[in-house]
């Protein structure tokens, strides 16, 4: 316990406003997690390579492997951008939660703060994924449509990265994993990041759109598509989905930190 004690931030420390502190520290703690770092940078330029292998042979490759190479990036991404949650949930069974009560952060500044970090540590994974497009999968594409897609995908795993925090402050330590790889399934399925949406079933069909997946992956693809409209949705999706789940994890929070052990 104490030693969980001593590498946290405390307010004092660094002169740093409190929330800017504890996100810059935790980035720190959580770069030096090896199998953090490894699953985030590894895990989607793998998938990204296996199933341009497969696929993408078909006719007009280059763009059948620029849009595996979206939906891989954001599939892998996302368990990335979620995995927080478990992180979360270690500190929320050390006890770490009652300390950060004490300090000037409020609920809603711990989670973007936290969300920060996760951002921060996700970008590799996906330039790691577009160079593997570049230089393996034969995507071809301007400056500017490789940084539309890259921004647009990691502006957009956003609310995933609040989601993933949401189920850390929720759920049981034991059970977050469980949770977390549920979601990431069910998500990645009804949002089209494995079979195009217009194959699914009519039920799915109709939901997609409301999940923030679906468009996560229509941002994506949207720089690499000829005469392709923004998708406007998106926007009001993904800020629909950030603010609810900005409240869940808030109201989480405030509920983690008076449970938390000492």
């Amino acid at each position: 316990m104490t030693t969980l004690t001593d590498q946290r931030p405390t307010p004092r420390s660094g002169g740093l406003p409190p929330a800017l502190h504890y996100a810059v520290h935790s980035a720190l703690l959580t770069a030096k997690n090896v199998s953090f770092v490894v699953f985030t940078v590894i895990m989607p330029v793998t998938l990204y390579l296996v199933f341009s292998a497969i696929y993408g042979g078909e006719s007009d490759a280059g763009l059948a492997s620029a849009m595996i190479m979206v939906s891989m990036a954001a599939y892998g991404s996302l368990g990335a951008a979620m995995s927080g949650g478990a992180q979360l949930a270690l500190e929320r069974r050390s006890g770490w939660f009652r300390q950060l009560m004490i300090t000037s952060v409020p609920p809603r500044l711990f989670l973007w703060a936290r969300a920060a970090v996760i951002m921060l540590l996700v970008l590799p994974a996906l330039l790691l994924v577009f160079v593997a497009g570049a230089l393996l999968g034969g995507v071809t594409a301007t400056a500017g449509q490789w940084l539309a897609s890259l921004g647009l995908i990691w502006i957009g795993l956003l609310p995933m990265t609040v989601l993933g925090m949401v189920v850390g402050v929720w759920v049981k330590a034991e059970a977050v994993q469980g949770v977390t790889t549920m979601l990431l399934l069910a998500l990645s399925l009804l949002g089209g990041l494995w079979f195009p949406v217009d194959t699914m079933p009519p039920v799915m069909e109709a939901v997609a759109p409301a999940l923030p997946t679906y468009w996560l992956g229509e941002l994506g693809r949207f720089p690499f598509l000829p005469n392709a409209e923004f998708p406007w949705g998106a926007i009001w999706v993904l800020l629909a989905w950030s603010i609810v789940l900005t409240v869940l994890g808030a109201l989480g929070y405030r509920r983690a930190a008076a449970t938390s052990k000492r």
